[in-house]
């Protein structure tokens, strides 16, 4: 017992508590509009600075117009992308600048993608937030010929 309250003890000295979890889980719906389509997915979430999170998409299925599934690997809307969000404090509601980077690489060659958002997000208690996500995302590549899709996020944070 000696060694696990040690061990709590250099963990609290060498990673100070901030208000946001370290990881967390977060299920979404996506709406894109270059051609509408709707998407259902799962991001992980790790912040290792208080202002700053980095987020990989796990995994997403889009309806629509391009039917798709992607399970940590990339398709034609959210594609193999990092976000990185930069935490803002406004009142009671956190705000985030998010960057978005992704690639879609198949046979034939690989897409570019490039843009950014303002994510608004409440938070519900016990390291939980709920959020909405809206984003302009430039790509470029053999699969999208220069699109510019808008794309609105909605969902919860989950800390874990």
């Amino acid at each position: 017992m000696k060694k696990v309250l040690l061990l709590l003890a250099v963990l609290l000295v060498v990673f100070p508590l901030s208000a946001r979890p370290k990881l967390e889980f977060a299920p979404r719906g996506s709406i894109y509009i270059s051609s509408v389509n709707f998407g259902i997915g799962a991001d992980i979430i790790v912040n290792p600075m208080k202002n700053l999170g980095v987020r990989v998409n796990l995994a997403e299925v889009v309806f629509g117009d391009n039917t798709a599934f992607s399970l940590n690997a990339g398709n034609i809307f959210s594609f193999s992308n990092l976000d990185i969000l930069y935490y803002t404090n406004i009142a009671n509601i956190f705000s985030y600048v998010d960057i978005v980077f992704g690639l879609l690489s198949q046979t034939g060659g690989t897409t570019i993608a490039v843009g950014g958002g303002l994510g608004l997000e409440k938070y519900m208690g016990k390291g939980n937030y709920i959020f909405l996500e809206p984003a302009l995302i430039f790509s470029d590549g053999p699969f999208t010929d220069g699109d510019l899709t808008f794309r609105t996020s909605f969902g919860l944070k989950l800390g874990i």
